[in-house]
């Protein structure tokens, strides 16, 4: 094959229909490609997706899922769910070759993909005018628009270069395609991302950029509509940002939108106001849980001072389980284990260090219910705690570990006296 595909899509982006032969049909890694002589598909590169749409041979239309460029020549790869007298069904023939082939592009897909690209062009070549900026990466999906930078920008710049792009969409410059001769290539300053071997194509705006480019564009900034930038992060350096333009920047603001007038109703603030509401619920939460870990913390304390009194009186043990969150405390000769229905994790290990210290030659821990169970925290100065944490995967199934003086984990069943018993034995046998 060394029939060149013509490009239609290079000179025509407005158009979204053509005509063409099919040269041939190839499977390619479990996919069905179909050569043709020409197409108005613009095939996957320079960082953006391929067009989307169909192909109509004899009295079969394929969907065209993917379209990719093998030096000059174009594959569209189509599906085996084809169209015919407007019903769905599974085809497993192919295309034939020489036949005559009806092409559709998705023109709402290939005009949202233009909006983007040429509102990247604009704030690249802004960027490379007003902080000598170079663009090294690009990305354009279904989904996202991403632009890497060479050199890190402020927010103010981000927001400054945003600024400038719109206006130079509400001016409606001319954007053009072209394909300079060699000798005119050389007296130019255009901006581009790696060494073109061949033909080089530009696209220009009208006083702000021209760069290398094989995609199809816009052929007035004003299409554009609007760009904006919904993120931006430190990336190797440099700066990637993420813009959208066009349409999918307007679904994109409905969305946020609908979000924040949810938020609205449910908090009973002015959307304005929301960042001052959510910040006073916040320090509220934070005022809140440090009175709750507090307050556990000295009930915990309560039980602690309690233990020698739980360890010879039982009505007490029961009085104690009746009137807080403590569900049960071992205490024998090896072991010194509470089980509580909730509590704060720092007032857990608050706790077991404070029971580590006051008995030394025992295995102690706190056990709490969870979302996974049950949670265990557990310390002691005189037991390996990770071979205790081994006794309790073989004995048990827990998930967890940590050091020889504290372990932490997660169990499926709570403790039972009898548990800890043989948890002691088999910790000091391994």
């Amino acid at each position: 094959m060394t029939h060149f595909t013509e490009k239609l899509y290079d000179k025509s982006p407005y158009d979204f229909s053509f005509q063409a032969k099919v040269l041939d049909v190839v499977e390619d890694k479990d996919r069905t490609a179909v050569i043709l002589d020409r197409t108005l598909f613009f095939p996957e590169g320079g960082g953006q997706v391929s067009d989307k749409g169909t192909l109509t041979i004899g009295d079969v239309t394929y969907n065209v899922v993917d379209v990719q460029n093998n030096e000059g020549i174009i594959y569209h790869y189509v599906d085996n769910s084809v169209h015919v007298d407007n019903s769905v069904h599974v085809d497993n023939s192919v295309p034939l070759k020489d036949s005559k082939a009806q092409g559709e592009i998705d023109f709402k897909y290939r005009f949202s993909n233009m909006q983007q690209h040429s509102g990247e062009h604009i704030f690249s070549g802004l960027a490379r005018k007003y902080y000598d900026c170079t663009n090294v990466g690009f990305h354009l999906s279904d989904s996202e628009v991403t632009f890497d930078y060479d050199k890190p920008l402020s927010e103010e710049q981000i927001y400054d270069l945003e600024t400038k792009t719109n206006e130079v969409i509400y001016q409606n410059r001319k954007i053009t395609a072209f394909y300079p001769k060699e000798d005119e290539l050389k007296n130019l300053d255009y901006r581009s991302k790696k060494e073109i071997e061949g033909d080089v194509r530009l696209v220009e705006i009208q006083g702000v950029d021209l760069c290398a480019c094989c995609a199809p564009h816009v052929g007035y900034t004003g299409e554009i509509g609007i760009c904006k930038v919904v993120d931006y992060i430190n990336y190797k350096g440099g700066v990637r940002i993420s813009i959208l333009c066009g349409e999918r920047a307007l679904e994109y603001y409905r969305e946020l939108d609908n979000i924040t007038r949810g938020i609205s109703r449910s908090l009973s603030a002015a959307r304005l106001e929301l960042i001052n509401e959510v910040t006073r619920i916040s320090e509220a939460l934070k005022e809140a849980e440090y009175k709750n870990v507090n307050t556990q913390k000295r009930y915990l304390d309560l039980i602690f001072e309690l233990l020698p009194v739980v360890e010879s009186d039982s009505e007490v043990e029961k009085s104690v389980k009746e009137h807080g969150i403590v569900k049960n405390i071992t205490v024998n000769g090896n072991a010194v284990i509470i089980s509580l229905a909730e509590a704060d994790g720092k007032a857990v290990r608050n706790m077991v260090n404070k029971l580590k210290s006051k008995y030394p030659d025992k295995l102690t821990g706190v056990i709490t219910d969870s979302s996974k169970g049950y949670a265990f925290i557990m310390g002691s100065e005189s037991y390996d705690c990770r071979r205790v944490a081994e006794a309790l995967r073989k004995q048990l199934g827990a998930k967890g570990g940590g050091s020889e003086s504290m372990i932490q984990g997660n169990l499926d069943k709570e403790l039972t006296k009898e548990d800890i018993d043989l948890l002691c034995t088999n910790a000091g046998e391994l």
